[in-house]
């Protein structure tokens, strides 16, 4: 009976149990909140991104409103991660991919964080520099995002890849972490607090506002995004977005609110541009480096400094990485041909809002160091909160191609370097930007260019094909003296030096063209590695001038990599035949192993000219065949008839820095080998002692050795 009357007993607080648990959330929803969720290790997303694991804990669902926690309400320690900001994860997108409107950016924020997380340029110049996919037309090029997931680790240490502008402030990650090991302002979502469309531009936004709140409800941070575009009057203007930064400026305001009625102390860790993109990273010489205008005195001065992702991976290897304090006018990265700046508002020279700035690494590539992704951090000064008070730091963000008049704004054209021959670069591209305006294609351009600088070169050219042409008349001659003197190498050189001066004739005078082209090379080829309109600029089977022309795939090969490049082969070919045209056949074993050493050149320039840009080998192409024309032409001039008499009452002509050179060395040998005999007759005795110390010495002697007997 007992049995039966405890089983009926427990049969019933079963059914009411499960009655009440099923039922009661319809009737009497207050009565039961929704459960938690559990904080752990995660991947973060970009927006957009399809997880493959759990997503990063939020309290409570996606869709509800934030709760406003009642200020000095009592901690409930059973419940900590009910504080948590409870707001949905957002995209935002500011200006347009539709170079109509105005912009020239499309930039994606996130509220994940409250950062950008891209900035695509919308100008048809600017599409990726491969399309492996063949899309027509081409996706744009993407400035800012373009880097990896980083996991957050059990502890919940920050490893999540830093987005553009994203925030640290420590006074208020201590408190987001006391609730949960991963939450911090970089991995919450903020609220978007508003969106403002742009009047002009239907359907696209112009500014966004984030905020979001400390746990303990005394600070609030708000970040406003603000893209520029480009007035609508001066919208038809034909070069309005290579002369104006505007539409290539990010305005960003961070605020920093205090709540409370008493003051308050925080500091700022703010990063910098995050994830540039890399183009044609096989035969680049320039990746991501950090670019950094520091003011210097009183006059506000900027020293431009350059920071290689190279260096900055080793020395980040070694913890030796060193935090600028000085005040900066501007600092962000660089690549080739676009850079991403970050500049303050407001003068700095007085009081700067930071007290540090530091490179730092986003990932490291350990295979090709230079191609690691890499950022730079700012440090706030501390800074002093009035009682319900705010503090505002503006800053403006360039974000484009690297021309300067858009970094002339912002005092930064510093980062476009031409190196030792930025002048001549300068001209040169002057030149090809007033031929391509004339019409002509940019390899139409080169061309003109090549004719431009060997027309200019012509009088030397002549002399130098003269110069060519008297060589060969006086080989005789120097065959005659080369058997007299073989055995005496002083007075061979002697004697061809005098037949040279005696026929007028400078034997170094063919090398002087090679040398007057070297600066035009160097800063054409500068050129091409910074100037922006020669990126994709195509011409006949050549997509982008500034790259090898990749007329085919082919095997990976040592050095020469997995690219056909037909340009390389002509210009070294035609190297081989000018040097065949230009050089007199070899008349002795010397020559001969000489000729043999350049054809080995030849052979190495292949090697060395197999990644540079098309461009350059379109010049030396021009250049070359220019040069073979003109020497075949210079043959058929008629010479200049020799007045004997006139030759006979001409003066001496003075002799050249290489005679006098010459000269110098000649008596300074004659004046050893009369120096050399008296040293040998002093050695042997056979030579008398001519000073008084030298018979003083050898009187001296008898006496010591009298003094020995």
């Amino acid at each position: 009976m007992e049995q039966r009357r405890l089983l009926t007993f427990s049969v019933l607080v079963v059914v009411t149990w499960l009655g009440w648990f099923s039922v009661g959330p319809v009737l009497f929803p207050g009565l039961f909140p929704p459960p938690k969720p559990k904080q752990q290790a995660e991947d973060v997303l970009a927006p957009g991104e399809q997880p493959e694991g759990p997503a990063i804990a939020q309290a409570g669902n996606p869709g509800e409103a934030p709760v406003e926690p009642v200020p000095d309400q009592p901690e409930d320690p059973a419940e900590p991660e009910s504080r948590l900001p409870n707001h949905p994860r957002q995209t935002v997108t500011l200006g347009s991919l539709d170079p109509a409107t105005g912009y020239t950016l499309a930039i994606e924020l996130t509220s994940t964080g409250a950062a950008v997380v891209s900035a695509t340029l919308n100008d048809p110049r600017y599409p990726v520099a491969k399309n492996p996919d063949k899309l027509d037309p081409p996706p744009q090029l993407q400035l800012l995002g373009n880097n990896l997931r980083i996991r957050i680790d059990d502890e919940g240490a920050r490893k999540r890849l830093a987005h553009t502008f994203d925030v640290d402030i420590a006074v208020i990650d201590d408190q987001f972490r006391n609730l949960a090991p991963t939450a911090s302002l970089r991995t919450l979502d903020w609220e978007l607090l508003e969106t403002i469309d742009d009047p002009d531009a239907a359907r696209t936004k112009a500014t966004a506002t984030f905020r979001i709140r400390s746990p303990d409800e005394q600070l609030e941070i708000r970040k406003i995004f603000r893209l520029n575009r480009v007035p609508p009057e001066q919208l038809q203007a034909g070069n309005i977005r290579d002369t104006s930064s505007l539409a290539s400026q990010l305005d960003v305001e961070l605020q920093i609110r205090n709540l409370s009625s008493k003051p308050q102390l925080a500091t700022y860790v703010l990063q910098g541009p995050a994830g540039l993109p890399l183009e044609n990273e096989e035969n680049a010489r320039k990746f991501r480096d950090i670019k950094a205008g520091f003011l210097s005195g009183e006059s506000g001065s900027i020293s431009a400094e350059t920071l290689t992702a190279g260096q900055l991976t080793k020395d980040h290897e070694n913890e030796e990485v060193e935090t600028w304090s000085q005040p900066f006018r501007y600092i962000g990265v660089d690549t080739q041909y676009f850079a991403a700046i970050v500049v303050p508002a407001e003068p700095q020279q007085k009081l700067s809002w930071f007290s540090g700035s530091k490179p730092t690494v986003l990932k490291v590539n350990t295979e090709f160091r230079d191609r690691s992704d890499i950022s730079v951090e700012l440090t706030s000064v501390e800074l002093e909160l009035p009682p319900d008070g705010v503090v505002e730091h503006r800053f403006q963000m360039f974000l484009g191609p690297k021309r300067r008049e858009l970094l002339e704004t912002y005092e930064a054209d510093a980062i476009i370097d031409f190196g030792w021959f930025a002048g001549i670069s300068h001209v040169m591209v002057w030149l090809l930007d007033t031929f391509h305006g004339w019409g002509a294609p940019f390899g139409v351009a080169i061309i003109m260019l090549t004719m431009i600088v060997r027309g200019c070169m012509f009088p030397i050219s002549k002399k130098q094909a003269l110069s060519a042409k008297k060589m060969k008349e006086l080989q005789p001659q120097l065959m005659e003296i080369r058997e007299k003197f073989k055995d005496d190498k002083q007075k061979l050189a002697q004697a061809q030096m005098e037949l040279y001066r005696k026929a007028s004739f400078n034997p170094f005078a063919g090398c002087l063209p090679v040398f007057l082209q070297l600066p035009i090379f160097i800063a054409l080829y500068q050129a091409l590695n910074n100037w922006v309109d020669l990126r994709m600029a195509p011409f006949l089977w050549i997509d982008n001038l500034a790259a090898p022309d990749a007329l085919s795939s082919m095997p990976e090969l040592p050095f020469l990599g997995s690219e056909f490049n037909l340009l390389p082969i002509l210009t070294v070919a035609l190297f081989y035949a000018q040097q065949k045209m230009f050089m007199p056949p070899p008349t002795t074993d010397e020559m001969a192993m000489q000729q043999k050493m350049m054809n080995g050149m030849m052979f190495l320039f292949g090697f060395m000219f197999y990644h540079v840009p098309a461009g350059l080998c379109v010049y030396f192409i021009a250049s070359s065949l220019w040069g073979m024309s003109e020497r075949k032409l210079l043959e058929y001039l008629p010479e200049k008839p020799v007045d004997e008499e006139a030759l006979k009452n001409k003066p001496p002509k003075k002799d050249g820095i290489l005679a006098r050179l010459f000269k110098q060395l000649q008596e300074a040998a004659e004046m050893s080998q009369q120096v050399e005999p008296q040293r040998g007759g002093q050695g042997t005795g056979n030579t008398p002692p001519t000073g008084p110390g030298q018979a003083g010495g050898k009187k001296g002697g008898g006496k010591r050795g009298k003094g020995r007997r």
